[in-house]
């Protein structure tokens, strides 16, 4: 449709107020009908028309990267309006959803955005971003793959240890002398001297009380531990892998063989999809896991919940 069509369409509307902006979409003003752009040597073009008078506010994209592959995923668009001043708008959502990058540029009819570690699949929208707004844009996008580096095995990364504690200040007779005045009142399983008053055999004793230790009761189990809460310390890609550093290790408890962890929402309580981690390596107060989402949908979620694996 040529800016002529844009702007007869918006003539027929402009007498109507409040138009809803789906009224006369297609099926690509829906997630599900997003159009793919087919990428040819990693490059792709897509053309079409969106008009908030006119009832077609939105239209969907799907980008599906070549499988196996990671790089940057560079997107721009451009647009010609029936008049001066209209503005259109795009955003980028990963495979599930999770909006991750939103186009810039607050001057003139051009707006761009890249995402970087691109891997899989994406939607990107593309709207008329006010009530009056209107358009016909080409949204052009270039996917460039990443070297693979060398393969790195995580449990030869060398994690420094943090500073030792100070010592504790040892308790009073600690080894039993009787040159030591705080074992005055100590009696040891052995090595006191014989009339020790400590252990009642010294010349103040003047009776032998035979004492009952009464069984000691077996010590229950402790409480199945806990889980923790911990932080992203860093993320790094290998091979198509990504590893995430954790801000807890085995002086929290954890255990490479009996626990497991999961992505968190945001700063939420809630579990992200797909976010379930895998421990490949666990430090003093640090550990290394594994996990099946991309670099910057970590990098946008770094709350990690770890536990032991339910028997």
């Amino acid at each position: 449709m040529s800016k002529i069509a844009i702007a007869m369409a918006m003539a027929v509307c402009s007498c109507a107020n409040n138009v809803p902006q789906d009224r006369s979409t297609g099926p690509d003003g829906r997630l599900k009908g997003a159009k793919a752009i087919p990428l040819v040597e990693g490059e792709g073009v897509s053309r079409g028309i969106v008009t908030y008078p006119g009832g077609d506010r939105v239209d969907w994209k799907l980008i599906e990267l070549p499988a196996g592959k990671t790089g940057r995923l560079d997107l721009e668009m451009k647009w010609v309006t029936p008049r001066p001043g209209l503005q259109l708008g795009f955003d980028v959502f990963d495979a599930w959803s999770n909006p991750i990058a939103t186009a810039k540029g607050s001057k003139g009819k051009t707006r761009d955005a890249s995402v970087t570690e691109a891997t899989g699949k994406y939607f990107v929208r593309v709207y008329a971003k006010g009530r009056g707004d209107a358009g016909e844009y080409k949204l052009a996008v270039a996917f460039h793959e990443t070297v693979k580096p060398k393969p790195v095995d995580p449990l030869t990364w060398d994690i420094p240890e943090p500073p030792r504690l100070a010592s504790v200040p040892g308790q009073p007779c600690e080894t039993f002398d009787v040159k030591d005045p705080d074992c005055k009142n100590v009696c040891p399983p052995s090595g006191a001297p014989a009339k020790w008053d400590a252990c009642g055999t010294g010349t103040t004793a003047t009776t032998t009380t035979t004492v009952t230790t009464p069984p000691v009761p077996p010590t229950p189990p402790p409480p199945p531990p806990k889980p923790i809460m911990a932080r992203v310390l860093k993320v790094d890609v290998n091979d198509n892998n990504v590893f995430i550093t954790i801000s807890a290790g085995s002086d929290m408890g954890v255990d490479k063989e009996t626990w497991t962890g999961q992505v968190m929402r945001g700063s939420s309580n809630q579990p992200l999809p797909g976010g379930k981690i895998t421990l490949v390596r666990v430090d003093k107060q640090r550990s290394i896991a594994r996990v099946g989402l991309t670099q910057d949908i970590v990098n946008a979620n770094q709350t990690i919940k770890l536990a032991p694996i339910q028997q």
